[in-house]
């Protein structure tokens, strides 16, 4: 997950017991930070610590310069610099927090987030990056309590409440996960995580028409979201929309030629509208996807014999018995094939077969088709 620094804060021109010419120095470098020229502020600031080594500020500014550089070691040594002098500053504290985290000291950055909200109860980013630590090390219950201190403080974080949302999953409370992942939307109805699982948990919990609705707002902003097609089309399957449906997976399909998923649905939905030609069609790129699957050729034939390709469908049939010889519902719809064909002894032999094998619906057929 992306985080999101916040705006570093400068000192602004200050006024203290410094000298005069070192004031001006200082006052230098936040000229060029306020720029974004890091590197030449961080000149400024060297010199003005090489004539003050104990200004507090000068080495808070240089240590965000240097955050602002991407240096986080180097600015981790400043800010902690900052902090001898000034220990219960809880900028500095966070900073460092901030670049400790960046820095994959995460246990270290506990301390000083932790510090921060002790000198500054205010700060609602300490508690959010708290609460992200301790929800990558799968500490829930503390992170739940600090996103929502974040959340309370800033109301208008919606990764607060989306990442709030995830700890409730992982908790397995999939209602309140939902609530969180709305109240992201209600902050950003365009921020594409909570969309998504906005969508997905609808769909999990049966709100099918609310997982179109947010399905369809995520596909508008991300046209080629796999995971967001699929619960779209999923959604208009249990819905009945199988026309809205049948199109969702085959646009899916072309955005996503090997979603197996896709297309096996794709067939589905042709069975239950009766287009069996479709069926037939769908079920062949199934095949080519995968040529070795016995349940892709049976649904094949069983849809060819619907449409009476006797000849087509005793191939996948016997295709079927080849890839899996113990197959009785083959077997059994074989034997339909070649009772068409009037081929009535291997009719017999493959309707015993099918009994043989267990499949109840043939034994009440043996008599029928083996009369001699």
């Amino acid at each position: 997950m992306k985080l999101i620094l916040s705006i570093l804060i400068l000192c602004p021109y200050f006024l203290s017991a410094q000298s005069p010419e070192v004031i001006k120095i200082y006052n230098k470098g936040i000229e060029a930070a306020l720029l974004k020229d890091h590197k030449e502020a961080i000149k400024y600031y060297n010199e003005a610590l090489l004539m003050d080594p104990l200004y507090p500020k000068a080495y808070y500014n240089r240590a965000n310069s240097k955050m602002g550089l991407g240096d986080y070691i180097a600015a981790i040594k400043d800010f902690s610099k900052c902090l001898k002098l000034e220990p219960e500053n809880a900028k500095a504290n966070y900073y460092k927090a901030y670049c400790l985290m960046q820095s994959d000291q995460k246990k270290e950055a506990l301390k000083y987030f932790s510090a921060a909200i002790k000198y500054d109860p205010s700060l609602s980013r300490a508690y959010y990056y708290r609460a992200y630590i301790q929800m990558k090390d799968n500490n829930f219950d503390h992170a739940i309590r600090d996103f929502k201190e974040a959340t309370n403080k800033d109301p208008e974080n919606e990764k607060a409440y989306y990442n709030l949302g995830i700890c409730y999953l992982k908790k397995d409370d999939r209602e309140k996960a939902l609530s969180q992942f709305k109240k992201a939307l209600a902050q950003n109805p365009k921020y594409t995580p909570a969309l998504m699982e906005t969508a997905k948990q609808s769909y999990k919990l049966g709100q099918f028409e609310e997982a179109i609705k947010y399905s369809t707002n995520l596909t508008a902003l991300e046209k080629k979201n796999n995971l967001a097609h699929y619960y779209l089309a999923m959604s208009y399957m249990k819905t009945g929309k199988l026309d809205e449906a049948a199109h969702t997976f085959d646009y899916l399909i072309s955005i996503d030629p090997d979603n197996e998923t896709a297309m096996v649905n794709k067939a589905v939905i042709s069975i239950k509208q009766k287009d069996y030609n479709q069926a037939v069609h769908d079920y062949g790129k199934l095949i080519a996807f995968d040529n070795d699957n016995p349940r892709y050729y049976l649904n094949r034939a069983l849809s060819l014999m619907q449409i009476e390709e006797w000849d087509t469908s005793l191939n996948d049939l016997t295709k079927v018995i080849k890839l899996d010889p113990e197959h009785s519902e083959a077997y059994y719809n074989r034997a339909n094939v070649y009772f068409q064909l009037k081929e009535n002894d291997k009719s017999c032999s493959d309707i015993r077969q099918s009994a043989k094998l267990g499949y109840e619906p043939a034994f009440n057929y043996v008599a029928s088709l083996c009369q001699n």
